[in-house]
């Protein structure tokens, strides 16, 4: 059965059997022909078709977990294996969350291809809810989260200390505080990620545990929205140092640290699918990634 399940794996990731056709140069009856092979196995339809792409049945959509999940477990023999004959090969998958990307990741990234110029990495950008789903439902090797809630199919590889602070202009009126208190920002207009990013978790319980409100100018799904919000000094923004390290370097953006304990205690965390072991590429690639992250953590 394992074209009918390769076939089946094209489709889901097409949405169209026409498509899947198309990229594996067959024709659509032929694909048809296999998904219904499937469908006979299981006593159930697998897909509804459409006339825009087909739909998942519930069966559908456990199908194609058992099709990914198996995937990702045959790329793990192929990366062990490679390991066994002292190839330095592999592929590792990373979910992180956007302010990585700022510098930290890049330069975790830049230090691992010196030593390994074999192996191969594909980086995902995602809210911090978005990249524990991805590991809990063993769609990376790696995620890199900030302040996310606990799952119990997540494993912590790695947790530094990443302080939430104020994040302004250099001419913002707040730029000259040493620190801050959340009662200080009064109606200054504030910038704000969605309720799926660990950022929104803390600000949200900061201010509901001091009595306040905030004068919430944007909320985004993009913290390089959000850097921008302040750069263009239209409001403060929160943000770990991590997520605005350049600007900060250049003194294009101020961070001021926030008097509160439950902000000044936040973490970066690295995880990983948990009872799975990491392939080696994937092994590597995390402990530079911590290492570097710690590095950065005993700086700022």
């Amino acid at each position: 059965m394992d074209t009918a399940f390769y076939y089946f794996e094209t489709v889901v990731e097409l949405g169209s059997i026409r498509k899947a056709a198309e990229k594996l140069h067959i024709s659509a009856s032929s694909i048809s022909r296999q998904i219904q092979k499937l469908e006979y196995l299981y006593g159930t339809t697998l897909l509804v078709r459409q006339a825009q792409g087909v739909r998942l049945t519930p069966a559908g959509e456990l199908a194609a977990r058992y099709v990914q999940s198996r995937a990702k477990e045959l790329q793990r023999l192929r990366s062990s294996i490679d390991s066994l004959k002292n190839l330095d090969s592999g592929h590792v998958v990373i979910y992180t969350v956007e302010g990585m990307i700022g510098g930290l990741l890049p330069r975790a990234l830049a230090t691992f291809g010196e030593q390994h110029p074999g192996i191969t990495y594909e980086v995902c950008t995602a809210s911090t809810d978005e990249v524990m789903r991805a590991v809990a439902e063993d769609r990376c090797d790696i995620g890199i989260s900030f302040q996310p809630y606990p799952r119990p199919e997540v494993e912590m590889l790695s947790s530094f200390r990443q302080p939430l602070m104020v994040v302004v202009s250099s001419a913002h009126p707040l730029a000259g505080h040493k620190e801050i208190q959340m009662g200080d920002i009064g109606d200054l207009p504030v910038g704000l990620p969605d309720r799926s990013f660990g950022i929104r978790h803390l600000v949200d319980h900061a201010v509901k545990a001091d009595l306040l409100t905030l004068n919430i100018r944007l909320e985004t799904n993009s913290i390089d929205m959000m850097r921008q919000f302040a750069l263009q000094n239209m409001g403060l923004i929160f943000l770990p140092a991590f997520s605005f390290e350049r600007e900060l370097a250049s003194g294009e953006l101020v961070g001021i640290p926030i008097v509160s304990r439950a902000l000044s205690l936040s973490t970066t965390q690295i995880c990983k699918r948990a009872e799975v072991e990491l392939t080696p590429s994937a092994g590597k690639l995390a402990a530079v990634i911590i290492e570097t992250a710690e590095a950065f953590s005993r700086v700022a």
